[in-house]
């Protein structure tokens, strides 16, 4: 079995840090929007060909997917910031047990989630005010989605190891087939088999389906240090701990998030199916630079983790710096294109005036505010590359379930203003961006990482 030093793998506790981490997080982020392309394309060709309640649907059912894979994603950011800490400190035993732990342990979630999805989506329909004309409609496509939200999660895991280890190339070019096949299948399901929004569903779980089989070849059929097997395939309890040590704290603060702005749902859906249909449009969007954010933010997860791991505390001091200011450099430029473009960005998915017009005023309600939402994202996905999972837990779970959710229903008790639920976002993102990098701060000063 070849070593540690294998081209295709990026140990990012030598040589220099901004193509490192701009290198690592540019098909990151690539992948993240041919992972978007999934939603997007059923949003496309649903609004286009099925109409607004259909796209109604869709959006009532965005953030209740998020629910159940966002508990799932927390536990896989757990397992590869343990994986990216041991390729770091080169000891390639416990990095081989860390891989089939994350593997053993992801096959047995991913059937607890399929159930909760089946079994917990009408009630969640139901509980948020889903209007009856999009009510079937979201009912069907959930059913067929969460059938098979398996092959998501497990793709997911097996990408993720790849790219704990450095390598986030080739999970973006497995992506990008299984993307392009989505969309194929889109058209082919919706549009000559007339199959409605069940055919939208039934083409991403498919395409889904797809992108595990390249990803698994990857992992089983190599010489390198990274190689699953069967016989390896079990859970190292003290590993599999220290993942959920890492990876809980978020994977339940990211779920309920979610779960809160299912019923942020709620109050968009007060203002009728136009305001929904607008909704889903500018999540399309707002989905758009939660993915950038990520992508930074993850690629400097795993440059800390590694270098953490290696004891490389000066790289990491010049690593956060670098990734704030490529953080603020993209996404001022793109807050910029949504002002000038709202109303052209939200008539590329929906001819409908009503719906654009809402799809809008969102975006550009919005677009001043994401600085804070990513520097918020950014510093708690550092903190959890040193392993400290907890405290940016606390705070985002405060600020984006706790305080947004206070001041919807305080809110909507004093006025129905359609103001008050737009802005809901940017208020929060502000506050919690704020108290993060404070505590981030102290964290750094307290632990003494930069000066030890």
């Amino acid at each position: 079995m070849k070593n540690a030093n294998n081209a295709r793998l990026n140990d990012m506790t030598k040589g220099a840090v901004l193509p490192q981490i701009v290198l690592f997080a540019i098909p990151l982020f690539i992948g993240n929007l041919f992972q978007q392309l999934y939603n997007t394309a059923d949003c496309f060709v649903v609004g286009h060909f099925l109409g607004k309640n259909a796209l109604a649907a869709i959006g009532s059912t965005s953030h209740i997917i998020m629910t159940v894979t966002s508990f799932f994603n927390g536990f896989s950011t757990g397992a590869q910031i343990v994986i990216s800490q041991t390729f770091g400190s080169k000891n390639i035993r416990l990095l081989r047990k860390s891989i089939h732990t994350a593997l053993a342990s992801s096959a047995i979630i991913s059937l607890f989630m399929t159930a909760l999805g089946l079994f917990t989506s009408p009630l969640i329909l139901r509980l948020i005010q889903v209007p009856e004309e999009v009510f079937e409609l979201a009912n069907s496509y959930l059913k067929i989605y969460f059938s098979g939200v398996v092959f998501l999660i497990f793709y997911n895991m097996c990408a993720g190891i790849l790219r704990a280890l450095g390598d986030s190339r080739r999970p973006l070019y497995f992506l990008i087939f299984s993307s392009v096949v989505n969309i194929i299948l889109d058209l082919v399901f919706v549009i000559y088999f007339n199959l409605g929004i069940k055919g939208a569903a039934l083409a991403t779980v498919i395409s889904e389906a797809i992108s595990i089989i390249p990803v698994l070849y990857v992992l089983c059929f190599t010489d390198e240090i990274y190689k699953v097997s069967l016989k390896e395939l079990k859970i190292d309890w003290p590993l599999f701990i220290k993942m959920l040590k890492i990876g809980l704290p978020g994977a339940i603060s990211s779920s309920i998030t979610s779960f809160s702005n299912t019923f942020m749902q709620k109050y968009i859906n007060f203002f009728g199916a136009s305001c929904i249909a607008g909704w889903a449009v500018f999540g399309r969007f707002d989905q758009f630079r939660i993915m950038l954010m990520t992508s930074i933010s993850f690629a400097a997860t795993t440059f800390v983790a590694q270098n953490y791991g290696a004891g490389e505390t000066t790289r990491i001091k010049k690593g956060i710096k670098i990734s704030v200011l490529v953080s603020l450099i993209v996404i001022s430029f793109l807050s910029a294109l949504d002002l000038c473009f709202a109303d052209f960005l939200s008539s590329l998915f929906i001819s409908d005036i009503e719906s654009i017009h809402y799809g809008s005023l969102f975006i550009r309600y919005t677009a001043l505010f994401y600085i804070p939402c990513a520097m918020c994202m950014l510093f708690s996905q550092i903190l959890r590359g040193f392993g400290n999972s907890m405290a940016p837990t606390i705070i985002t779970f405060s600020g984006f379930v706790l305080l947004r959710q206070t001041i919807l229903f305080v809110g909507t008790k004093i006025t129905s203003s359609f103001w008050l639920v737009a802005t809901a976002y940017p208020v929060v993102w502000i506050f919690t961006g704020a108290v993060m990098l404070l505590y981030f701060r102290r964290f750094t000063i307290k632990e003494k990482i930069f000066f030890r």
